[in-house]
């Protein structure tokens, strides 16, 4: 059979698209690629990076769907299936949702790949696909093929980083945080690749750049700097996602930067105190947010600070704290989101069994990101929005990206990294404020396009 493997990537013109600042070659479609028999021909498409030709000659078609996404997967879906083409839908959304899947699709699978793709070709190809291909466990990783990273076009168009290739060193996540469905998809205990095939497929990478793509990376500190000191004689520089806790560890932090980090993704979500049961990966910490990015700056790790606005716990406050935390301690990079209630979190569940959601299929509707999709509890809609918009213009002014440039000693940064963090900046600068003045559907008619300086966003920092 002639196999096309597809990653949709929304196409609106209200889309508000982070590959510009920061593009990412990603490893579930290589890797279900590698798991693909070899009688099989596999074609690879990343929507982020090149369009799908729609008129090529294709026997079946594979889509990974994530919720956010899920309305131009079915958009894909739907075309091929028009031309007769047999589609296969895998991926979160459909793991959590495989009946609405299944609208979309001639199959679905329920969960991870591995233990099911050869059985569900084989039966493709001989005409006898069932509807549902449902995983009895979490795969194990050991001895996991060589991704096919071969298919993937050359990287073409804009950006301010280099293209990182992403390795996957473990999957799954312990601490169930309401609003992630890592947990549910991918299950609470950790499960680890070994280091020596994690150091074989790096070897293997034609690219400089990495990204690990772990939602607990270096959870097992003994093990992540083992990988760290074998990474050393690769020479790769790398980024990657992890928690407030890594700066508890000054050992793994050093081991970090000896191996190639040069930044990481930190979530810290809320500046505010948050109930046990929200957000679990920062309620045990023995270190504070101040502490931390102070080491991970003294280390000349790059932060990627990650806030997150919306959750029940936080009022009206929690923009002007946000600020002055991201400004006292000179976040290198910022990313704010407002909340998104996801299918498979605990947080969908309970909104919607409170009646908070403004409309719960709402990713049927093709909203952008940062879009406020239910009633906020201790503000209203229009004072999250507007506090929201306020927050980006402040910390997005020029006058804080030159500020927030020195909160690493400038001798401990690079010319690559130093371009970087201007590209990316300036890059997101622009995304965010073009972000905020697209209308908010649940909300009244509010005008944030407004200017660059902040209203009330400041303080003697």
């Amino acid at each position: 059979m002639k196999i096309k493997l597809i990653a949709p990537h929304a196409r609106s013109e209200n889309s508000i698209s982070s590959a510009e600042t920061f593009k990412l070659q990603r490893v579930n479609l290589p890797l279900l690629a590698a798991l693909t028999p070899p009688e099989h021909g596999v074609t690879l498409v990343d929507e982020a990076f090149a369009p799908d030709k729609i008129a090529e000659e294709v026997d079946l078609v594979g889509i990974t769907v994530m919720s956010d996404l899920a309305l131009r997967a079915y958009e894909i879906a739907d075309t091929y299936r028009q031309r007769g083409v047999k589609v296969v839908m895998g991926g979160t959304h459909a793991t959590v949702l495989p009946t609405e899947a299944l609208a979309h699709a001639d199959a679905v699978v329920v969960g991870e790949a591995e233990e099911v793709w050869p059985k569900l070709l084989s039966d493709a190809a001989s005409g006898g696909m069932k509807r549902i291909y449902r995983a009895a466990q979490f795969a194990g990783l050991e001895n996991l093929p060589r991704p096919r990273r071969d298919l993937l076009p050359k990287t073409t168009g804009r950006g301010y980083t280099p293209t990182a290739v992403c390795i996957e060193t473990a999957r799954g996540c312990p601490y169930d945080c309401e609003f992630c469905s890592v947990g549910s998809v991918a299950g609470h205990r950790q499960r680890c690749r070994s280091v020596s095939d994690v150091i074989a497929e790096i070897e293997s990478v034609d690219s400089p750049t990495l990204f690990f793509t772990d939602d607990a990376f270096a959870l097992d500190r003994v093990r992540a700097k083992r990988l760290f000191e074998e990474m050393i004689p690769l020479q790769r520089r790398w980024v990657g996602q992890g928690t407030v806790s890594l700066a508890e560890d000054i050992g793994l932090l050093r081991a970090m930067k000896r191996s190639g980090c040069v930044g990481l993704l930190i979530g810290f979500e809320s500046v505010q105190k948050q109930p046990s049961s929200g957000l679990r990966k920062i309620n045990h910490l023995r270190i504070d947010f101040v502490e931390a990015t102070r080491r991970f700056h003294e280390e000349g790790i790059i932060v990627l600070g990650a806030f997150v606005f919306g959750f029940d716990h936080e009022n009206r406050n929690v923009f002007d704290e946000t600020y002055e935390f991201i400004m006292r301690c000179r976040i290198d990079c910022v990313e704010l989101r407002i909340l998104t209630p996801f299918p498979g979190t605990r947080l969908y569940s309970r909104l919607l069994k409170e009646g908070r959601l403004f409309l719960p299929q709402w990713w049927l509707r093709g909203y952008p990101p940062d879009t406020l999709l239910f009633q906020p509890k201790e503000m209203t809609p229009e004072e999250l929005i507007e506090g929201f918009a306020r927050l980006n213009r402040g910390v997005y002014s020029y006058a804080a990206i030159v500020r927030r440039f020195f909160g690493m000693s400038p001798w401990k940064r690079t010319v690559l990294s130093s371009r970087a963090y201007a590209g990316f900046n300036l890059a997101t600068r622009k995304r965010y404020l073009k972000s905020i003045t697209i209308p908010q559907p649940f909300a009244g008619s509010l005008d944030f396009a407004a200017q660059d300086k902040p209203e009330r966003l400041s303080g003697s920092l």
